[in-house]
């Protein structure tokens, strides 16, 4: 049994514990709760709530609400674009991010190919300048105004697709280390199954 590889993989778990409360509400629905914690620590504290049809995590990485239970098991992960489309439904909230390690990158890149793609003379001036400007944006991490610059831009030059435009998103930090937990929490489950020949 291996365990998963970590997404975040500078967060250590191994001081923390797993605890599990299970009760009924009034309507006798069960309602589960599993916590992550060192001691009675709320520092680096996840706490999942199983109830009504939802999953709610609380804790000091952010509250995030889900429009399915996603109970810990032996046989449980996370499939992370799975669970960000439940996360979707269930709110409002941001599960993305502008990336802009990768938009800079490709933004310099694209500065210095701009003649092997075949841009020249007044093209080539207009492109170098607009995507120059856009780099500037785009350092600065202002999503506003880089979404802005970059889309809504009445000064683009025309000879540059929109689809040419650097534009790449992650799953914030917070929400990967979520999806860490709920994979350790589900290892040890499965480790403590098969240590009691479960």
């Amino acid at each position: 049994m291996e365990r998963k590889e970590k997404r975040v993989p500078n967060c250590n778990w191994s001081k923390h514990e797993h605890r599990v409360e299970i009760f009924k509400n009034e309507k006798g629905d069960k309602i589960r709760i599993d916590h992550f914690q060192v001691g009675s620590s709320k520092m680096e504290y996840v706490q999942f709530i199983n109830t009504d049809e939802i999953l709610t995590v609380t804790g000091d990485y952010g509250n995030w609400v889900f429009c399915r239970p996603f109970v810990p098991s032996s046989t449980g992960y996370v499939c992370d674009h799975y669970w960000l489309e439940k996360l979707k439904i269930a709110s409002k909230q941001e599960f993305t991010e502008l990336d802009w390690k990768s938009i800079i990158g490709d933004i310099k890149e694209k500065i210095d190919s701009l003649e092997e793609e075949g841009y020249e003379g007044k093209q080539l001036k207009e492109a170098k300048e607009w995507y120059t400007e856009l780099l500037e944006v785009a350092e600065s991490e202002d999503t506003l105004e880089y979404e802005y610059k970059a889309f809504r831009d009445y000064y683009k030059p025309s000879c540059i697709d929109y689809e040419e435009i650097p534009h790449y998103k992650e799953i914030p930090t917070q929400l990967l280390i979520i999806f860490d937990v709920f994979d350790e929490i589900c290892f040890r489950l499965k480790e403590k199954e098969e240590k009691n020949g479960i």
